[in-house]
């Protein structure tokens, strides 16, 4: 009986503590209370939930150590509710104000936690104090951290992205330190030339913003990145988008061509052709005979690009785009028009496979991570990741000799061929324009840094005949390289030069 008893006794314990618990919490859930906003701060009820002001469990720094982002557990969105309320209207207040962690390094608490929390929200929703909706979204929401941006908008929410992406338990668990790539300087710098550019190249065409990225090509660390003209009108970061690349694509085939014996001198008759019921055009609208690799690369001609591919086959160049890092959709078949930008890709992930055709054929992906560690332990180093080869070296150096080659490309530039040099230094450069044109693209590179743009419109409606790569996005490309090269007084470096392959009778030419 004493045993009996004493059940009944923390049994009756137990109601008075939940109905105490629920007269305190009422007054905010109750649709018809008259309490007010202000009543939120100084003195008032919900501090017995024990919501102090935060510290962030995941700092980001730039990479001349000032902060930029932050990353909050729940701790940090119930205290801000409380500060603000307003500002959260329309959102669960039951996940913003009950004070259970949803983070832990202990999967036991971290389930006891959650257990105790949903068992609360079962009792308020039965009883009618809080509604289905409320009762759903605080539910489903155990587990969303805070994000806080504070400078270098596009790329800090790009990092806050990747580290949930890449390392969520130590972000649920808090304690970590993420130094970054970015330069805050030229990040300014970058933003200032697209939204400038924007303006005077991008919306006489048809177009609304764009998207930005520089690398440097050793390391893959991204120096640079910009989502759209302007954060406070467009918080869609572009620049991690996926988008059809053009005739950007090209080269990153034509590569695989290289290594299999062709040559840039290797000649391909542009002339009209079908490949069952696709049958390629030229941009321009009609054919011109026979051309060099070379030529076709810089004028960017269609139909040899699809007969290069068709050569050396689809599967050949789909692993070829593969091993240069641009993820492509497995479910779905490009065919020849893969060469031609088919496939949507975002900027940064075009930048990191250019990096390779600048690096010798290391590959060095695009990363916003220089360190990262957790409680003072290093679980990235940017100096400690492996740079495979991907692609030949040989072949790597024959590429770079193409794009770099201002003459070849000013028959079909004419004037805006200024674009494609760099103060007489060598350099390499690809242009591509989209069907519609929907998206026009531009990537450049020097020695010591690699740039990618993208612009268009973020509904991917197309923008007027008059909008090419060359043009639009050229000119934001080459600003930035320019600026680069000058204030940082960077010295000349060469390519490494290259040995032309012997070709036999079948690969010497390409009707």
């Amino acid at each position: 009986m004493k045993i009996i008893a004493k059940i009944f006794f923390f049994f009756f314990l137990g109601i008075i503590a939940l109905m105490f618990l629920f007269s305190l919490i009422y007054p905010f859930f109750n649709p018809t209370s008259s309490l007010q906003v202000a009543s939120f701060s100084g003195n008032n009820p919900i501090e017995s939930t024990n919501i102090s002001q935060p510290s962030a469990s995941t700092i980001i720094y730039a990479s001349n150590g000032e902060v930029i982002g932050k990353i909050y557990n729940s701790q940090e969105t119930a205290y801000q509710y409380m500060q603000n309320p307003a500002e959260y209207q329309g959102k669960s207040i039951l996940y913003h104000l009950i004070n259970i962690p949803p983070y832990s390094s202990n999967p036991t608490v971290l389930y006891l936690a959650t257990e105790a929390k949903k068992d609360f929200l079962d009792v308020l929703n039965n009883n009618h104090v809080i509604s289905s909706s409320d009762y759903n979204q605080a539910i489903s929401n155990f587990d969303t951290p805070y994000f806080q941006v504070l400078h270098t908008p596009y790329f800090t929410e790009y990092v806050m992205n990747k580290l949930v992406e890449n390392y969520d338990k130590y972000v649920i668990a808090g304690g970590l330190k993420v130094y970054t790539t970015v330069s805050p300087y030229w990040n300014t710098v970058a933003q200032n030339i697209v939204t400038q550019d924007v303006a005077e190249y991008i919306v006489p065409v048809g177009g609304s913003t764009a998207a930005f990225v520089a690398d440097n090509p050793q390391t893959g660390a991204i120096i640079a990145m910009i989502g759209g003209a302007n954060y406070s009108q467009q918080q869609i970061n572009m620049a991690d988008i996926p988008e059809q690349q053009g005739s950007a694509m090209k080269p990153l085939i034509y590569i695989k061509a290289f290594e299999m014996g062709y040559s840039p001198q290797t000649m391909i008759d542009d002339s009209p052709i079908c490949y069952g019921s696709y049958c390629p055009t030229d941009y321009e609208g009609y054919t011109v005979g026979w051309v060099s690799i070379d030529r076709a690369i810089n004028q960017s001609i269609n139909i040899p690009a699809i007969k290069m591919l068709a050569r050396i086959g689809y599967q050949n160049g789909l692993n070829t785009l593969e091993a240069e890092g641009l993820q492509l959709n497995s479910n779905i078949f490009y065919g020849l028009p893969l060469v031609l930008g088919a496939a949507a890709i975002p900027v940064v992930r075009m930048v990191g496979a250019y990096n390779a055709i600048n690096n010798g054929g290391l590959y060095a992906q695009s990363t916003p991570f220089q360190k990262i560690t957790y409680h003072g332990s290093t679980l990235y180093d940017i100096t400690k990741i492996n740079h495979p080869r991907i692609l030949q070296a040989n072949s790597v150096a024959e590429m770079d000799n193409v794009l770099g080659d201002t003459a070849l490309k000013e028959p079909l530039y004419g004037s805006h061929t200024y674009y494609y040099s760099v103060q007489g230094r060598p350099y390499g450069s690809k242009d591509g324009t989209t069907n519609g044109p929907t998206g026009i693209t531009d990537y450049m590179f020097i020695p010591q840094i690699t740039v990618g743009v993208w612009a268009g419109n973020i509904n991917n409606a197309s923008m007027n005949q008059y909008a090419v790569g060359a043009f639009q996005t050229g000119p934001i490309a080459h600003s930035f390289i320019m600026d680069y090269i000058q204030q940082n007084n960077l010295p000349v470096v060469d390519y490494p030069s290259f040995t032309e392959p012997t070709l036999n009778s079948q690969t010497a030419t390409i009707p």
